[in-house]
């Protein structure tokens, strides 16, 4: 999904990094210094043992604003492991780039693993540690303060989380049907079902929901988790069973294992948190419409496909249409 891809070089990177926001960085008395990763949102730079910048593609100053307010929430959040809190916003023109902390460890998994295996015992423990310290923050409105998607509104809080996904689940699929229409029988109606099934559900639980808890954001020191990166995909204050279901699901988006590890993860957080398994095929279904066209427009690309196969999925359906 989001993750930074893995990345080291031994000076700023002139293809990497626009000269721009060097320049930008430089000015408010920052040395920009090795390029820790980049992805499809932007890249991040070394700044310090405390701190790095991320410089942000195609966002603006007010998109990022709320992170700000988010990272002062996250920082009185108390949660058990470190998180890259947004100190400052630094703009001028088109180059809008976010001051964070440095979180330690490393990386449970990196992106773009060619065919990652299962996921392993230790791996399945840290992903619901990393769950359970979501699901016990000390909640504020500024955790709710993130769009829920760039240029979507966020779901805010207090609030019913799962009407809140109903109504964007209804309002991203009218947006752009004709996607899901070409590839999923009967999605008309599976969309009808699932936002009825969500306004229905009522919020038996809330946490702060990651939204995009992939292996390459949880990060890892000593076997336990030190840290997680990467809030703003997804990201509100709302039921930790959506967070359980769609990490899941993501870990293994695309490789032979992926089903096999979405099970055992799946089944290892029912146990420990007494989720529902009807929720889980709810909130995947939903991510799924939420999220296929996210990418790209046309349905070319690799998410587009996963979306689609998971709600061609019988589970998946059989949870929406009963």
């Amino acid at each position: 999904m989001s993750g930074w891809s893995p990345r080291k070089v031994t000076a700023v990177d002139q293809q990497a990094v626009d000269q721009r926001a060097v320049d930008l960085l430089c000015r408010h008395g920052y040395e920009p210094g090795d390029v820790l990763g980049s992805g499809m949102e932007g890249t991040v730079v070394d700044l310090s043992s405390e701190l790095v910048a991320k410089i942000w593609h195609g966002r603006t100053e007010d998109d990022l604003a709320a992170g700000v307010t988010f990272g002062t929430a996250l920082g009185a959040a108390a949660l058990p492991f470190g998180t890259p809190q947004v100190t400052d916003l630094l703009a001028d023109g088109g180059c809008v780039i976010t001051i964070e902390q440095k979180v330690r460890g490393v990386p449970l998994r990196h992106d773009r693993i060619s065919a990652p295996p299962i996921v392993t015992p230790d791996e399945v423990r840290i992903l619901g540690d990393a769950l359970s310290g979501l699901a016990d923050a000390t909640l504020s409105p500024g955790l709710a303060a993130l769009p829920i998607l760039p240029g979507e509104q966020p779901f805010g809080w207090p609030g019913s989380f799962s009407s809140s996904l109903a109504q964007l689940t209804d309002q991203r699929y009218k947006a752009l049907p004709e996607l899901l229409q070409r590839e999923v029988d009967g999605i008309d109606t599976m969309v009808s079902c699932l936002v009825d099934r969500l306004q229905a559900l009522g919020d038996d639980q809330t946490g702060l929901v990651h939204g995009d808890l992939i292996p390459a954001n949880v990060m890892v020191e000593d076997g336990h988790v030190s840290g997680v990166l990467d809030f703003g995909f997804m990201t509100a204050v709302g039921d930790p069973q959506f967070d359980a279901a769609v990490t899941a699901s993501l870990f293994d988006m695309y490789g032979p294992n992926a089903k096999a590890s979405e099970d055992v993860l799946t089944e290892a957080f029912l146990a420990r948190f007494g989720h529902d398994r009807q929720r889980y095929g709810l909130y995947r279904a939903a991510f799924a419409i939420i999220t296929n066209a996210y990418f790209g427009s046309d349905g070319a690309d690799g998410h587009f496909w996963w979306c689609a196969q998971m709600l061609r999925r019988p589970d998946v359906r059989a949870a929406v249409l009963g």
